[in-house]
């Protein structure tokens, strides 16, 4: 098969007009180093040298995203392996070639010529002009004839996944929303692989006109990436696709390119042709952007659950706490997490930044009651400036950030909102204004989660939690009784360590601290 940019081995399809083939022959190609492909005598040792350069800049760039990623402790929450390695092997060959005696020769100059080194310069143009990146080359796959839902891009059911029912999608963006697929084919390569694949210039149907044991083209990747994405879905909403075409107009020259183009719009995927590439910004500039930011999509009030009440409060959310023969292996395993990475400066309360914060009284009066019982005297005067349960409390603001100052080794953000704000909730009255699954789940979580996830739920707010458990249950019972696509859960965010009280020996040999009760 011929490559992206090269014209040898080009024969006129049969099945096609002559005018189409008259676009594929005299089309042009433009190489690495900006000269064309239209016969002209290529320098092999020059265009080698300009892909090195080039493929050094882009691994540059990609080790400093990775860079970037590390210093945020991001570093696991974007996927980018699988692109890196494929990068590296083509880097590999071209200074393969590069180091060849007979650099001059035309068989060299064609080799480089077919390198794939053009996609994946393509592939990362296109991902530093998007947002929240989490992944660059993954693949995502379907259950034929089966409604199954991968939720939050994980395959519900495991040992099923094959590859003749996935697609790989070479850019994960928008915090998994959206899924970009890049691909470097010139008008001429669109051309051949349709003829190839006998297309049917004046079809009406929708369905594919290719024959399905060719090779996937333009139409049966988007068909694909659609199956995956309607198999999919990322906080309750199926992915969107966009296909980016960085060497193909908007109004190609052959109609059938327009055609096979409206065909891939119709089956509901974004087309961005050569006109709406926006120019490659400098990879400073766009490190921030390109780092996943869940908080950015936060509501403007945030629904606080009774385990971040906790971690609030706990002596092991605010410094070093000595070890003792007493600590159980929680506590243990929370201390040398602490010591690693500290879950309040580091995760809490960048996401809490400077928005209101509120409870349900259900939430608060179980964290209370925790706290009451086996929490220390610094936990205890912790959770008395987290919130006004009585709603007597005379401490301003300022009084309570400065008197939490006191209680922690770190510094307590200024524009931290308290008191956290307490909510009367009747968890009757809001499940008959949501979707069928809000009933069941009032029946099957706690008296406590029903109050928070549904209150969260029914006021649109993202409700803060490190309970996975409940989060998890709370995902699989919206998809199974989903009345309509336009059914949405609660937005749920789940901070990644949980924090229990380290409360005090006696107390602690017997209490119980767990928030989801």
């Amino acid at each position: 098969m011929p490559s992206d940019n090269g014209d040898e081995g080009f024969e006129h399809p049969n099945k096609l007009d002559g005018d189409i083939v008259d676009v594929a022959l005299s089309e042009t190609t433009t190489l690495v180093d900006g000269s064309t492909g239209d016969g002209a005598e290529i320098d092999a040792q020059k265009l080698a040298s300009d892909m090195q350069q080039k493929c050094g800049t882009l691994l540059q760039e990609l080790e400093q995203f990775q860079a970037h990623l590390k210093q945020k402790k991001k570093q696991n929450d974007v996927e980018l392996r699988t692109f890196k390695a494929g990068l590296q092997a083509e880097i590999k060959l071209i200074d393969k070639l590069a180091t060849r005696s007979d650099t001059s020769s035309t068989k060299t100059a064609h080799s480089l010529r077919s390198s794939n080194f053009l996609f994946y310069a393509a592939v990362w143009a296109t991902a530093k002009s998007c947002k929240s990146i989490t992944a660059l080359s993954r693949r995502f796959y379907w259950i034929p004839g089966k409604d199954i839902l991968a939720i939050n891009g994980k395959v519900a059911v495991p040992g099923t996944r094959h590859k003749s029912h996935s697609a790989v999608v070479d850019i994960v963006c928008q915090d998994g929303l959206e899924w970009i697929k890049v691909s470097s084919n010139t008008e001429k390569r669109v051309i051949w692989d349709m003829a190839k694949a006998g297309w049917v210039g004046d079809s009406d149907s929708e369905e594919s006109d290719f024959d399905d044991d060719e090779p996937q083209g333009l139409l049966k990747q988007a068909q694909a990436l659609m199956k995956a994405s309607r198999a999919t879905r990322v906080r309750y909403r199926h992915p969107k696709v966009r296909l980016v075409l960085p060497r193909i107009s908007s109004i190609p020259k052959a109609k059938e390119v327009g055609m096979l183009l409206q065909k891939i719009r119709n089956l509901g995927v974004t087309v961005q042709t050569s006109e709406d590439i926006p120019a490659e910004p400098l990879i400073s500039d766009v490190l921030e952007r390109l780092t996943a930011d869940r908080a950015e999509s936060f509501s403007d009030v945030l629904n606080v659950d009774c385990t971040v009440l906790l971690a609030f409060a706990s002596d092991l959310s605010h410094g070093r706490v000595e070890p003792e023969d007493w600590h159980n292996k929680m506590i243990s395993r929370q201390r040398e997490m602490e010591a690693e990475e500290q879950l309040l400066p580091s995760s809490i309360w960048p996401a809490c930044a400077s928005k209101k914060l509120v409870c349900t009284r259900e939430a608060g009066i179980r964290m209370q009651e925790i706290v009451d019982i086996i929490g220390t005297p610094a936990e205890k005067r912790r959770a008395e400036l987290l919130m006004d349960l009585s709603g007597t409390s005379k401490l301003t603001h300022k009084e309570r950030i400065e008197e939490f100052q006191k209680l922690s080794d770190y510094i307590i953000p200024k524009d931290w909102q308290l008191p956290i704000e307490i909510e009367d909730v009747d968890v009757s009255a809001i499940k008959e204004n949501l979707p069928p699954a809000a009933s069941i789940l009032a029946n099957s979580l706690s008296t406590i989660n029903s109050s928070v996830f549904l209150y969260g739920w029914k006021s649109g707010r993202t409700t803060i939690s490190s309970n996975r458990t409940v989060a998890k249950e709370i995902e699989a019972t919206v998809e199974e009784h989903r009345s309509s696509e336009e059914d949405k859960g609660p937005d749920i965010w789940l901070c990644a360590m949980t924090r229990s009280l380290v409360g005090k020996e006696k107390q602690r040999r017997g209490g119980n601290d767990n928030a989801s009760d």
